[in-house]
């Protein structure tokens, strides 16, 4: 019976119509679809989806179900094999015909439209609509079945989710689709006859001055009107919508004009988020001052102008004297005010010229502008000036607050901004240990005394280390928190065993292994023990998965990769257990966005997966997410451990989970603290969580 209700209905489309089961069987095809297959009924029918796409069957089999639930068209990701080559390049959206009754079948349309734009497929479902209209005023004597093929017509027009006005030559309107209704607050009866600015109030929400009116200019024209930029809609009620879309002539036969419809969406959530993610990828969410990312990407086009001999910039290293002692005797609430005092006094103290940023913890940068070391010196200087004079007090508490300023300049010798980075920093580390409250200029010597102070022994004590095997691996367990399952999953952490027997933090020896070329041959080793754990894990019969972390020097190393593939080929390991974790900003920042894809799809060619750590710390990477081949997204903690208290992290953790699910991708939950972070995420959706509240790193794999 749906097949055949389909089948009446759908060949009078002029759009590709393709009707499947929940199981991914085709049962029927209306002549749109054929003429774009190019064969006849029975070269498709009773295929299944997989047979005539290069998509793998789970993939399909989950897009089904979004298809099955929804009678709003759903985006159908579909990769049409040559059997369907006259499909290639189309849009693709699949919908809920039919739901599965108990022990029954449900049905669900995929309908496939040419290019992006659907302003052409609205005028042929309006116009097939009306035809279908006049056509059972004139059909008396089949009015039930005529009837039940309008219905049926209607709500497939009507479930586009896009909103629709049509008008006739001269711009009058003819007809508002459901959701044009709702967005205008205009019903489609009171809408007939009037012109389309009487209805759709546009204006540049910029200027808000009233917009320019698409379908007059694309009437006059002749040709497809995009909306301008910045086209803010309000509707009847007076609430403001932003829309983006296009107006478009409708023809006739003859190619005559004889109309134009009109195309938009509300995208004022999406535009809200664009913002919102935008300052977040800039800025320090305590301080409001831009973050090292932003500030790295400034500093690098500095050095970019300075190599070209063009103008000099100079970089301020701030780093606050004692801040930890106040940090940790009075509580990270009172450091976290006095580091929001501070950023204002340090805001105060630069030009508008110049880039001020929180470079993490008491560390501040400053980038200044067309400047020498005299010139540096003078804001430095005033920096030090400034904070002597400054007292901070808390809880009836005064405290006296200094702060230690390294300065690089940065000319045409400059090699990169990595180095001056490095540079500023071991001036700021050798003002520090010259008295504190001061400011020094890098000189040339320098680094002769820095090494001096500790840094190349604990380089040199790496090297030993990874000779005398004093690097030990801990596990901590990643659980799944939307189904019951054993737990099996686990992150591999590194820990350095020092000389008197005591754990060395990552956080302590991985920037000195980085900046002495070290990283390499750790994650080589990391990888190799790894794997043979693993390997024994799964001869013994038990199911784990390892999620090893990958740094951002090794990314795209060839001989990492040669080793990956060397310890894989001396151990068998299950399909999908050897999972490798790399940070957004390494993805998308250490090697080119094409390398790092490559050096990706090599590895899962080999049964490997990977996941994006720390996501939503960078956000430059938000739209390459799309582009990596990566199965897990790993949601950064920071937004995470106060997600029940700031509605913004909540947004954003529910954010990322949305556009990685939507992209078929699991996510996963850092810091997850206490019960209740774990019920949240798990309300909102989140696959895996992975904190101190579901297991601590350990020496040995606790297995449930």
């Amino acid at each position: 019976m749906v097949v055949d209700q389909f089948q009446k209905v759908s060949d009078a489309l002029p759009e590709a119509l393709i009707l499947v089961t929940d199981q991914l069987e085709i049962v029927s095809v209306n002549k749109a679809a054929l003429e774009v297959f190019g064969c006849r009924a029975d070269d498709v029918l009773g295929k299944r989806l997989p047979e005539l796409t290069s998509n793998e069957e789970e993939n399909l089999l989950a897009q089904s179900k979004m298809w099955l639930r929804s009678r709003k068209p759903i985006p159908a990701t579909l990769k049409w094999s040559a059997t369907a080559a006259g499909l290639g390049g189309w849009s693709c959206h699949g919908f809920l015909l039919e739901p599965a009754a108990v022990s029954g079948t449900g049905y669900a349309i995929i309908r496939c439209i040419a290019g992006k734009k659907p302003s052409k497929d609205f005028l042929d479902l309006n116009r097939e609509y009306n035809k279908q209209k006049e056509t059972l005023r004139k059909l008396q004597t089949s009015r039930d079945q005529l009837s039940a093929e309008h219905e049926r017509a209607q709500v497939t027009l009507e479930s586009i989710g896009d909103d629709v006005i049509t008008t006739d030559e001269n711009g009058t309107i003819e007809y508002l689709n459901p959701i044009a209704e709702m967005l205008t607050g205009w019903k489609n009866s009171e809408s007939v006859g009037k012109g389309l600015l009487e209805v759709l109030n546009i204006i540049n929400e910029v200027t808000r001055e009233p917009a320019e009116d698409p379908v007059t200019l694309c009437l006059t024209e002749d040709r497809i009107v995009e909306l301008a930029n910045h086209t803010a809609l309000i509707n009847r009620t007076g609430i403001e919508y932003i829309i983006e879309d296009s107006a478009a002539p409708i023809r006739d036969r003859r190619g005559k004009v004889i109309g134009a419809v009109m195309v938009f969406r509300d995208v004022t959530e999406e535009r809200l988020t664009q913002r919102q993610l935008r300052y977040l990828a800039q800025h320090d969410t305590l301080t409001t001052l831009n973050n090292r990312h932003y500030f790295e990407q400034e500093l690098e086009k500095a050095v970019q102008l300075a190599r070209r001999g063009n103008i000099n910039f100079a970089l301020l290293y701030l780093d606050l004297d004692q801040f930890k002692v106040i940090n940790d005797t009075a509580g990270h609430s009172v450091g976290d005010e006095l580091l929001r005092e501070v950023a204002e006094i340090f805001s105060k103290r630069v030009r508008k010229s110049d880039v001020l940023a929180r470079l993490g913890g008491d560390e501040f940068g400053v980038l200044l502008s067309d400047a020498d070391s005299d010139t540096a010196k003078e804001v430095a200087a005033a920096l030090v000036a400034e904070m002597q004079e400054y007292t901070f007090e808390s809880q009836g508490v005064r405290y006296e607050i200094s702060t230690s300023i390294g300065i690089a300049t940065i000319n045409n010798e400059t090699s990169s901004s990595a180095e001056v980075l490095r540079l500023a920093d071991i001036a700021c580390y050798i003002a520090k240990r010259a008295g504190r409250n001061r400011y020094h200029v890098y000189a040339g010597d320098d680094t002769q005394e820095i090494s001096a102070m500790g840094e190349l022994k604990l380089a040199t004590d790496i090297k030993q280390a990874l000779s005398e095997r004093r690097f030990i691996l801990h596990y901590q367990p990643i659980k799944a928190i939307q189904l019951e399952e054993p737990t099996s999953h686990f992150e591999v952490l590194l820990r350095l065993k020092g000389d008197n027997g005591a754990l060395i933090s990552p956080a302590i020896f991985i920037p000195t292994a980085e900046r002495f070329n070290l990283m390499a041959k750790i994650d080589m080793w990391v990888v190799t023990e790894a794997i043979s754990v693993l390997a024994e894990l799964q001869a013994a019969g038990r199911d784990v998965v390892f999620s090893i972390n990958l740094s951002g020097t090794s990314l795209g190393d060839q001989a990492l990769q040669d080793c990956i593939k060397s310890s894989m080929s001396q151990h068998e390991l299950a399909g999908g257990s050897l999972i490798f974790e790399v940070t957004e900003t390494a993805a998308v920042s250490v090697a080119t966005l094409e390398q790092t894809t490559e050096f990706m799809q090599h590895l899962r060619s080999k049964g490997c997966k990977f996941s994006l750590d720390d996501f939503g710390t960078g956000f430059s990477s938000f739209a390459y997410l799309k582009y990596l081949p990566v199965d897990y997204v790993k949601i950064d903690g920071t937004f995470v451990r106060d997600i029940l208290k700031d509605p913004v992290d909540q947004a954003m953790v529910r954010s990322i989970n949305q556009i990685s699910h939507s992209l078929g991708k699991k996510t996963v939950a850092e810091f997850v603290e206490s019960k209740e972070i774990l019920d949240q995420i798990k309300i909102i959706g989140v696959d895996y969580a992975q904190g101190y509240h579901l297991g601590k790193p350990e020496a040995e794999i606790a297995l449930d």
